[in-house]
């Protein structure tokens, strides 16, 4: 059994009986959600190291690969992680794993996805200023002050190799001369 899904759960229930107001009201109901989805009926299940099939969804080739590492941290690099892609089922894989390692994996698959999709938002727009994706005309900003946000994205800018089509188009062009003379 993890330790530490056993932790989070015992906090959130030691919340739930002793918070005060909204945070009282939002633990009991997060914590009777977690157990009820998971088929759970006491913490006591949570002990048991009882292996069963679970499935996890997934969106994409991103979140699949977030989602196997996931796995592996909350299982460990000696256990069995081989992932099963059930039958007629799309974006789905499912492990044999206990209840708890089911819960772990959830929350953190769920955590991690939230935070990659918050970057992504930032490397599209480093993305957009490295390879100038905006009109000749554009209004330049005023850069007197750069916040937190700007200088990460100016960094993650600068390692973002620059391209543009112009470039593309005279690599297959060079590409198609040297078939030409290499064929004659």
């Amino acid at each position: 059994m993890d330790e530490k899904t056993i932790q989070r759960i015992k906090k959130l229930q030691a919340l739930a009986e002793r918070g005060v107001g909204d945070e009282k009201t939002t633990a009991q109901k997060k914590l009777a959600k977690l157990l009820k989805d998971n088929g759970i009926n006491s913490l006591d299940e949570l002990q048991k190291e009882e292996y069963e099939y679970t499935i996890f969804s997934y969106n994409g080739k991103h979140e699949i690969k977030l989602l196997r590492q996931c796995m592996y941290k909350v299982m460990g690099a000696k256990s069995d992680r081989t992932a099963y892609k059930p039958y007629g089922r799309r974006q789905k894989i499912g492990i044999y794993c206990t209840k708890a390692q089911k819960i772990e994996i959830e929350l953190e698959f769920e955590f991690y996805r939230n935070v990659f999709y918050e970057e992504l938002s930032t490397f599209m727009d480093a993305f957009i200023q490295a390879q100038k994706i905006f009109t000749e005309d554009a209004p330049v900003g005023d850069y007197d002050e750069f916040n937190e946000r700007d200088m990460k994205i100016a960094f993650m800018a600068t390692g973002i190799e620059r391209r543009s089509r112009v470039a593309m188009i005279e690599e297959s062009e060079a590409g198609n001369e040297k078939t030409k003379t290499t064929d004659s």
